[in-house]
């Protein structure tokens, strides 16, 4: 299902120590910020289907984000990213799901999208570094975040569904 990329770039990170757990196990945790943001990795592809012809209208490359801490952090501290990269954020439950853009520089289109992997909702947030808060219309259980415009340019509207 997902293909591992991997970059060429080297890049030194700093690390902090954390708790993982009460008997105080330590962690060694990557710390970013705008310093130091992380990389884009190609963790596999997704896939943008019509609703109605089943036609594949775009294919995106994305990071997943799986763990809380991946979720937490999405695209925050990255100053860009490439047309044709996104992220898909993976949830356990299908609950209203609610993205800000603290710390993100990146204007994006968030893209909520239901079990059934029907696109349900799409937020245009320009407000960039902001606690501005834009909840899903209907629950979700996967949101993908590309490049504002994206959906307009590529004709991705609710409705639609995703394939990964």
């Amino acid at each position: 299902m997902h293909s591992c990329g991997e970059s060429t770039k080297r890049t030194e990170h700093r690390a902090d120590t954390i708790p993982v757990d009460h008997h105080q196990r330590e962690l060694k945790q990557t710390v970013y910020d705008f310093d130091n943001p992380p990389e884009f990795r190609k963790d596999g592809e997704l896939l943008f289907i019509e609703k109605e012809s089943d036609d594949v209208k775009n294919k995106l490359n994305v990071e997943i984000a799986s763990t809380d801490f991946q979720r937490q952090m999405g695209l925050m501290y990255r100053a860009e990213m490439e047309h044709d990269f996104g992220m898909l954020f993976l949830f356990d439950r299908e609950v209203i799901q609610s993205f800000w853009m603290r710390n993100t520089k990146i204007p994006l289109d968030i893209i909520y999208v239901n079990s059934n992997r029907q696109i349900v909702d799409i937020h245009s947030a320009a407000d960039t570094m902001s606690n501005t808060s834009y909840p899903s219309a209907e629950p979700a259980i996967y949101v993908v975040e590309v490049n504002l415009g994206y959906c307009e340019k590529h004709n991705i509207n609710i409705g639609d569904r995703i394939n990964f």
